[in-house]
């Protein structure tokens, strides 16, 4: 009867662990929906269709062992990222250089980034293929 209730609870525990938030963020991640909030008299509708259109051609690959691949333009550029579970955000920094930039909030199975620029807010919200 140990035996069993041994093998319970291990196959909890790793159920458990094999459903953590860093397990769902691995795979790639697109642009499912890019939102601006601008001074409309700072702006044209030129000129947010082209942020827009900037906005969706950068997408990320997140793996297991910490490595993150940014891809712009399709240009490829490897990061470590790391998430904080108490706020649900993931951050990254690239090798060898310290600064830590945030990539987003993790929020209902999407990550949502929000750039802050001089004429308004871009609000960019990825899915995972």
């Amino acid at each position: 009867m140990k035996n069993i209730s041994l093998l319970l609870l291990l196959s909890i525990v790793l159920f458990a662990s094999c459903s953590s938030t860093e397990n769902k963020l691995v795979g790639t991640w697109k642009v499912e929906d890019v939102k601006t909030d601008f001074n409309e008299s700072n702006t044209t509708p030129q000129m947010l269709q082209q942020i827009v259109e900037i906005q969706k051609q950068m997408y990320f690959k997140i793996r297991t062992d910490s490595v993150m691949v940014i891809i712009i333009n399709n240009n490829p550029h490897e990061a470590v990222w790391s998430f904080d579970k108490g706020n649900q955000v993931i951050s990254y920094h690239f090798k060898n250089d310290t600064t830590v930039y945030k990539l987003g909030d993790y929020v209902d199975s999407f990550i949502i980034t929000k750039s802050n620029k001089s004429f308004g807010v871009i609000t960019t919200t990825y899915s995972k293929e």
